[in-house]
């Protein structure tokens, strides 16, 4: 491996807007902008990206849960985990979020509060960025 690849690589492992899929010799690393949500499968979690593609991981999606918490990414079923900023609208009523690119997903009846207080506090936060 050239040395150009390899600083690459650990620049990228190091960065905080990457996340790791895989093993630790081998595995991709993606660019949790380009993650529009993440599906749970038994033990395994499908990453769909915003390209239309998806990546299979081996971990559960309790782990990337704790993962990206801090990073916008919020459970709303016990089987997906959404990224807020590809968030278009959510329908409280029939407890359903729709995101950017036709996608329509359930919400659970105990994530209802936390997604519509989660709502609350981007639509103000972007109301005050637009306002000042």
């Amino acid at each position: 491996m050239t040395k150009e690849k390899n600083n690459y690589k650990q620049d990228i492992s190091n960065s905080t807007k990457h996340i790791r899929l895989g093993s630790k010799h081998k595995g991709e690393y993606l660019l949790k902008e380009q993650i529009r949500y993440i599906e749970a499968n038994e033990c395994y979690t499908w990453f769909h990206l915003t390209d239309g593609t998806r990546q299979l991981s081996c971990k559960p999606i309790g782990y990337y849960e704790e993962e990206l918490s801090d990073d916008g990414f919020v459970r709303i079923h016990r089987s997906y985990l959404i990224n807020m900023s590809h968030l278009k609208s959510y329908e409280s009523k029939y407890r359903l979020v729709y995101l950017k690119g036709e996608t329509v997903l359930p919400v659970s009846f105990r994530k209802n509060r936390v997604i519509s207080k989660k709502m609350v506090k981007t639509t103000s936060h972007i109301a005050l960025k637009a306002a000042v």
